[in-house]
């Protein structure tokens, strides 16, 4: 009897801690490349540097933030580029060329980043 109950205490307790694990994921901001794109440039942090390339001036944004490194390039407000990534992990890969459908999805992104 003993082992029956323990092993629904058991079982209760790992239901509990994935239940708690899904509330916490689903806790996280969501947020979109355009509203990723409108933090990076609003950032005091931010470093900004403009060339004129192709007869058109282009903006280059490099961010390092709560541990997050941070990389955009516009075309003046056409995001050509945008990466966000920490240590090894790649947070956010966007590319107009192949990702330009996809600009205003919202997707998964550490809340302490959305302000």
């Amino acid at each position: 009897m003993n082992n029956f109950l323990g092993a629904m205490l058991a079982k209760a307790k790992n239901t509990f801690m994935q239940s708690a694990e899904t509330a916490q994921i689903q806790q996280e901001a969501t947020v979109s490349v355009i509203e990723l794109a409108e933090f990076i440039e609003k950032h005091v942090d931010a470093n900004m540097v403009s060339q004129f390339l192709l007869g058109d001036f282009y903006y280059f944004y490099e961010l390092q933030a709560e541990g997050i490194n941070y990389y955009l390039e516009k075309k003046h407000d056409y995001i050509l580029q945008l990466d966000a990534s920490i240590e090894d992990k790649i947070l956010v890969s966007y590319r107009s060329y192949r990702d330009k459908e996809h600009i205003q999805e919202l997707f998964s992104f550490p809340s302490a980043q959305k302000q």
